[in-house]
């Protein structure tokens, strides 16, 4: 007598599902494609090895990653950590991710590159924008000239915070490339590290934030680096692990469930066999 269909189904199911949990189970991680994406775009990296990926080479919107770029050329410009920037209204009115800076404040540029990376907030993105270069558009010009340097070729910058504009896009492997560069910068190593921070106005406002990254201090390894969002963009995330002497990068664009998705995926990267299955 032969089975019912609907009995075939579920048996089939069953066994896909066992099938996945052993697999889960021995560390084994899929090459390249994942069989439950993590967003629209998005690579995982294991000791330099490609362990998965989906979509690396497709442009779409950065959202805040794009602020590890804009480190970059502000840490060329005639860097001064210890100078006083005087906020304008323009920074002073940025929304929506903010130090709460007023116009007129005064804060140190390296508070305002710490608030930068580790609140992601846009008012201390522009306060530093706007004392680097003469104009935006000189800025953005210095950033896709970096962005080219660092053969980030299916990439270009039309806002140096992250804001969605019609000629601002990046591809994963373009943005793992701007994650590597920019871990190998000390400063900007050191603050993506950090879970919170205070700073002081030069009136002497405190000023105290926490660090946008969920997975810092709750994924063992995780050690950084930068988290993005806007509606256009949806979730996006550069984030780096290391343990046992392993290391792990994740780049993730338009993801749905970010830290769900990244605490998965990192956790099994860095748990995985040293060598592949056999």
């Amino acid at each position: 007598m032969r089975a019912p269909a609907w009995r075939a189904t579920a048996l089939a199911l069953v066994a896909a599902c066992l099938a996945g949990a052993i697999a889960a189970a021995a560390g084994i991680v899929a090459p390249t494609t994942s069989v439950a994406p993590a967003g629209r775009a998005y690579l995982l990296t294991r000791d330099g090895k490609l362990l998965q990926a989906l979509n690396a080479d497709a442009p779409l919107p950065p959202a805040s990653l794009t602020k590890l770029l804009t480190a970059l050329v502000v840490l060329d410009a005639r860097w001064d950590p210890n100078a006083w920037l005087r906020v304008s209204a323009t920074a002073a009115a940025a929304e929506p991710s903010r130090l709460d800076l007023r116009i007129g404040d005064e804060i140190k540029a390296g508070d305002a590159l710490v608030g930068m990376l580790v609140h992601s907030a846009n008012d201390a993105c522009l306060l530093l924008v706007e004392h680097a270069a003469a104009s935006q558009a000189e800025f953005l010009r210095l950033m896709n000239q970096r962005a080219r340097a660092l053969g980030m070729q299916a990439s270009h910058f039309g806002s140096p915070c992250g804001f969605d504009a019609a000629d601002q896009y990046a591809s994963a492997n373009d943005l793992l490339r701007l994650g590597l560069q920019a871990w190998d910068h000390p400063l900007i190593r050191y603050i993506a590290t950090l879970r919170e921070a205070t700073i002081r106005t030069r009136a002497g406002r405190n000023l105290h934030f926490l660090t946008t990254n969920a997975l810092l201090g709750r994924l063992d390894g995780v050690l950084g680096l930068k988290t993005g969002y806007t509606a256009r963009a949806g979730e996006c995330l550069i984030a780096v692990a290391e343990r046992d002497g392993h290391r792990v990068w994740l780049v993730m664009l338009g993801a749905d469930d970010r830290w769900w998705s990244a605490h998965r995926l990192i956790d099994a990267a860095l748990a995985g066999p040293s060598e592949p299955p056999r």
